[in-house]
Protein backbone atom coordinates (compact mmCIF):
# COMPACT_ATOMS: atom_id res chain seq x y z
CA UNK A 1 0.00 0.00 0.00
CA UNK A 2 3.02 2.37 1.01
CA UNK A 3 4.46 2.15 -2.65
CA UNK A 4 0.85 2.57 -4.22
CA UNK A 5 0.80 5.85 -2.18
CA UNK A 6 3.94 6.84 -3.69
CA UNK A 7 3.33 6.23 -6.86
CA UNK A 8 -0.09 7.94 -6.69
CA UNK A 9 1.58 11.01 -4.94
CA UNK A 10 4.68 11.02 -8.10
CA UNK A 11 2.20 10.82 -10.47
CA UNK A 12 1.14 14.36 -9.44
CA UNK A 13 4.63 15.40 -9.01
CA UNK A 14 4.87 17.77 -11.94
CA UNK A 15 1.49 19.79 -10.53
CA UNK A 16 2.68 19.93 -7.83
CA UNK A 17 6.18 21.35 -8.27
CA UNK A 18 4.00 23.77 -10.63
CA UNK A 19 1.90 25.00 -7.58
CA UNK A 20 4.74 25.47 -5.49
CA UNK A 21 6.45 27.93 -7.67
CA UNK A 22 3.49 29.87 -9.15
CA UNK A 23 2.49 30.46 -5.22
CA UNK A 24 6.21 31.48 -4.20
CA UNK A 25 6.22 33.93 -7.27
CA UNK A 26 2.68 35.34 -6.29
CA UNK A 27 3.50 35.83 -2.72
CA UNK A 28 0.65 37.97 -0.74
CA UNK A 29 -0.03 38.29 2.56
CA UNK A 30 -2.28 37.57 5.28
CA UNK A 31 -5.92 37.48 3.52
CA UNK A 32 -4.58 39.11 0.26
CA UNK A 33 -3.90 35.49 -0.61
CA UNK A 34 -6.57 35.99 -4.19
CA UNK A 35 -4.21 34.41 -6.61
CA UNK A 36 -2.84 31.79 -4.70
CA UNK A 37 -6.06 30.61 -3.51
CA UNK A 38 -7.14 30.51 -7.25
CA UNK A 39 -4.39 28.60 -8.71
CA UNK A 40 -4.65 25.94 -5.95
CA UNK A 41 -8.62 26.20 -6.77
CA UNK A 42 -8.04 25.43 -10.45
CA UNK A 43 -5.85 22.64 -9.64
CA UNK A 44 -8.15 20.94 -7.58
CA UNK A 45 -11.26 21.44 -9.85
CA UNK A 46 -9.17 19.77 -12.68
CA UNK A 47 -9.16 16.75 -10.36
CA UNK A 48 -12.90 16.63 -9.75
CA UNK A 49 -13.11 18.07 -6.50
CA UNK A 50 -16.52 20.25 -5.76
CA UNK A 51 -15.48 23.55 -4.46
CA UNK A 52 -17.00 26.09 -2.19
CA UNK A 53 -14.99 29.63 -2.25
CA UNK A 54 -15.32 32.34 0.28
CA UNK A 55 -16.21 29.85 3.47
CA UNK A 56 -16.11 31.69 7.03
CA UNK A 57 -16.65 34.90 5.36
CA UNK A 58 -13.18 34.95 4.05
CA UNK A 59 -12.98 35.98 0.49
CA UNK A 60 -9.30 33.40 0.35
CA UNK A 61 -10.88 30.62 2.69
CA UNK A 62 -12.35 27.76 0.56
CA UNK A 63 -13.19 24.12 0.75
CA UNK A 64 -12.02 21.42 -2.11
CA UNK A 65 -14.39 18.39 -1.25
CA UNK A 66 -14.24 14.50 -2.90
CA UNK A 67 -16.65 11.87 -1.79
CA UNK A 68 -16.37 8.33 -2.37
CA UNK A 69 -19.30 5.55 -1.54
CA UNK A 70 -20.71 6.55 1.87
CA UNK A 71 -18.44 9.32 2.33
CA UNK A 72 -16.94 8.02 5.46
CA UNK A 73 -14.41 8.66 7.38
CA UNK A 74 -13.99 12.06 6.29
CA UNK A 75 -10.06 13.42 6.33
CA UNK A 76 -9.22 17.04 6.08
CA UNK A 77 -6.26 18.39 5.12
CA UNK A 78 -5.28 21.93 6.59
CA UNK A 79 -3.57 24.05 3.66
CA UNK A 80 -1.69 27.61 3.94
CA UNK A 81 -0.43 29.92 1.47
CA UNK A 82 0.09 33.33 2.63
CA UNK A 83 3.36 35.23 2.69
CA UNK A 84 5.29 37.13 5.19
CA UNK A 85 5.51 41.11 5.17
CA UNK A 86 9.57 41.99 4.52
CA UNK A 87 10.72 38.34 3.72
CA UNK A 88 10.98 38.74 -0.14
CA UNK A 89 13.94 36.64 -1.16
CA UNK A 90 15.03 35.29 -4.47
CA UNK A 91 14.90 31.25 -4.59
CA UNK A 92 17.90 29.26 -4.22
CA UNK A 93 20.55 32.28 -2.72
CA UNK A 94 21.61 31.79 0.71
CA UNK A 95 22.09 35.29 1.45
CA UNK A 96 19.64 38.26 1.67
CA UNK A 97 18.80 38.88 -1.81
CA UNK A 98 15.34 40.25 -2.04
CA UNK A 99 13.01 39.78 -5.41
CA UNK A 100 11.11 43.04 -4.29
CA UNK A 101 13.04 45.20 -1.44
CA UNK A 102 10.48 45.18 1.54
CA UNK A 103 8.21 43.08 -0.18
CA UNK A 104 6.34 39.62 1.16
CA UNK A 105 7.88 36.29 0.81
CA UNK A 106 7.82 32.50 1.54
CA UNK A 107 10.41 32.90 4.34
CA UNK A 108 9.07 29.11 6.16
CA UNK A 109 8.00 27.71 3.16
CA UNK A 110 4.78 28.64 3.04
CA UNK A 111 4.34 28.08 -0.96
CA UNK A 112 4.87 24.61 -0.44
CA UNK A 113 2.21 23.97 2.47
CA UNK A 114 -0.71 24.35 -0.08
CA UNK A 115 1.16 22.72 -2.88
CA UNK A 116 2.08 19.74 -0.37
CA UNK A 117 -1.58 19.43 0.88
CA UNK A 118 -2.74 19.24 -2.93
CA UNK A 119 -0.48 16.41 -3.30
CA UNK A 120 -1.88 14.33 -0.74
CA UNK A 121 -5.66 15.10 -1.01
CA UNK A 122 -5.13 14.22 -4.41
CA UNK A 123 -3.54 10.57 -3.83
CA UNK A 124 -5.98 9.92 -1.06
CA UNK A 125 -9.05 10.58 -3.92
CA UNK A 126 -6.92 8.38 -6.44
CA UNK A 127 -6.80 5.67 -3.62
CA UNK A 128 -10.07 5.72 -2.76
CA UNK A 129 -11.23 5.59 -6.30
CA UNK A 130 -8.86 2.71 -7.70
CA UNK A 131 -9.05 0.50 -4.08
CA UNK A 132 -13.28 0.82 -4.33
CA UNK A 133 -13.22 2.51 -0.79
CA UNK A 134 -15.68 4.72 1.35
CA UNK A 135 -14.15 8.43 2.51
CA UNK A 136 -14.23 12.16 1.73
CA UNK A 137 -11.20 14.01 1.11
CA UNK A 138 -11.92 17.89 2.20
CA UNK A 139 -8.70 20.15 1.02
CA UNK A 140 -9.18 23.08 2.92
CA UNK A 141 -7.54 26.33 2.12
CA UNK A 142 -6.47 28.25 5.02
CA UNK A 143 -5.78 31.74 4.57
CA UNK A 144 -3.49 34.11 7.10
CA UNK A 145 -1.84 31.35 8.99
CA UNK A 146 0.77 33.52 10.06
CA UNK A 147 -0.11 36.46 13.17
CA UNK A 148 -4.06 36.71 11.88
CA UNK A 149 -5.38 33.53 11.75
CA UNK A 150 -8.65 31.78 9.42
CA UNK A 151 -8.86 28.16 11.05
CA UNK A 152 -10.34 29.81 13.77
CA UNK A 153 -13.15 30.99 12.52
CA UNK A 154 -13.51 28.23 9.82
CA UNK A 155 -14.00 26.17 12.84
CA UNK A 156 -16.53 28.69 14.68
CA UNK A 157 -18.58 28.82 11.33
CA UNK A 158 -18.50 24.86 11.78
CA UNK A 159 -16.56 23.51 8.74
CA UNK A 160 -14.64 21.29 11.14
CA UNK A 161 -18.02 19.57 12.95
CA UNK A 162 -18.21 16.20 10.77
CA UNK A 163 -14.42 16.05 10.22
CA UNK A 164 -12.85 12.35 11.35
CA UNK A 165 -9.45 14.12 11.91
CA UNK A 166 -6.95 16.24 9.58
CA UNK A 167 -3.60 16.39 8.44
CA UNK A 168 -1.23 19.31 8.51
CA UNK A 169 2.65 19.54 7.80
CA UNK A 170 5.40 22.11 7.52
CA UNK A 171 8.46 21.79 5.70
CA UNK A 172 11.73 20.96 7.67
CA UNK A 173 15.27 19.57 7.20
CA UNK A 174 14.07 16.26 7.89
CA UNK A 175 10.87 13.79 7.13
CA UNK A 176 9.29 13.20 10.46
CA UNK A 177 6.37 13.24 12.43
CA UNK A 178 6.74 15.86 15.34
CA UNK A 179 6.94 14.81 18.85
CA UNK A 180 6.21 18.07 20.19
CA UNK A 181 2.65 19.49 20.51
CA UNK A 182 2.49 23.31 19.34
CA UNK A 183 0.27 26.05 20.78
CA UNK A 184 -2.29 28.09 18.62
CA UNK A 185 -1.91 31.93 18.99
CA UNK A 186 -4.76 34.93 18.89
CA UNK A 187 -3.72 38.06 19.03
CA UNK A 188 -4.99 41.45 19.92
CA UNK A 189 -4.45 45.11 19.64
CA UNK A 190 -4.69 47.51 23.19
CA UNK A 191 -4.08 51.31 22.30
CA UNK A 192 -4.29 53.58 25.33
CA UNK A 193 -4.62 57.42 25.20
CA UNK A 194 -3.27 59.58 28.15
CA UNK A 195 -4.20 63.08 28.68
CA UNK A 196 -1.35 65.65 29.16
CA UNK A 197 -1.25 68.07 31.80
CA UNK A 198 1.80 69.44 34.15
CA UNK A 199 3.39 67.49 36.16
CA UNK A 200 4.44 69.88 38.61
CA UNK A 201 1.24 72.47 38.46
CA UNK A 202 -1.31 70.16 38.22
CA UNK A 203 -0.46 66.36 37.88
CA UNK A 204 -3.85 65.55 39.25
CA UNK A 205 -5.88 66.68 35.84
CA UNK A 206 -3.56 64.24 33.84
CA UNK A 207 -4.47 60.78 33.17
CA UNK A 208 -0.81 58.50 32.10
CA UNK A 209 -1.64 55.88 29.15
CA UNK A 210 1.59 54.74 30.44
CA UNK A 211 0.82 53.92 33.42
CA UNK A 212 -2.51 52.26 32.08
CA UNK A 213 -0.62 50.13 29.62
CA UNK A 214 1.77 48.61 32.89
CA UNK A 215 -1.50 48.22 35.01
CA UNK A 216 -2.94 46.15 31.91
CA UNK A 217 0.16 44.10 31.79
CA UNK A 218 0.55 43.03 35.78
CA UNK A 219 -3.00 42.10 35.36
CA UNK A 220 -1.95 39.84 32.61
CA UNK A 221 1.05 38.54 34.60
CA UNK A 222 -0.64 37.61 37.43
CA UNK A 223 -2.86 35.45 35.33
CA UNK A 224 0.54 33.02 34.82
CA UNK A 225 0.00 31.33 37.96
CA UNK A 226 -3.81 30.23 36.93
CA UNK A 227 -3.05 29.22 33.74
CA UNK A 228 -2.86 25.62 32.23
CA UNK A 229 1.16 24.77 31.54
CA UNK A 230 0.39 24.69 27.61
CA UNK A 231 -0.84 28.23 27.80
CA UNK A 232 1.29 31.45 27.05
CA UNK A 233 1.42 34.74 26.94
CA UNK A 234 3.30 37.38 25.24
CA UNK A 235 3.19 41.24 25.18
CA UNK A 236 5.26 44.14 23.29
CA UNK A 237 5.20 47.76 23.98
CA UNK A 238 5.36 50.43 20.91
CA UNK A 239 5.05 53.47 20.50
CA UNK A 240 3.09 54.33 17.23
Amino acid sequence: MIQTIKDLVSAKADTTVALAKEIWGYAEPSYEETKSAAALVAALKQEGFTIEEGIADIPTAFTATYQCGSGKPVVGFLAEYDALSGLSQKAGRPVQEPVREGGAGHGCGHNLLGAGCYAAAVALKDYLIKEKKDGTVIFFGCPAEEGAGSKQFIARAGYFDNVDFAYTWHPETVNEVGSRGSVAIMGANFTFDGVAAHAGGEPHLGRSALDAVELMNVGCNYLREHMIDAARIHYAYSDP
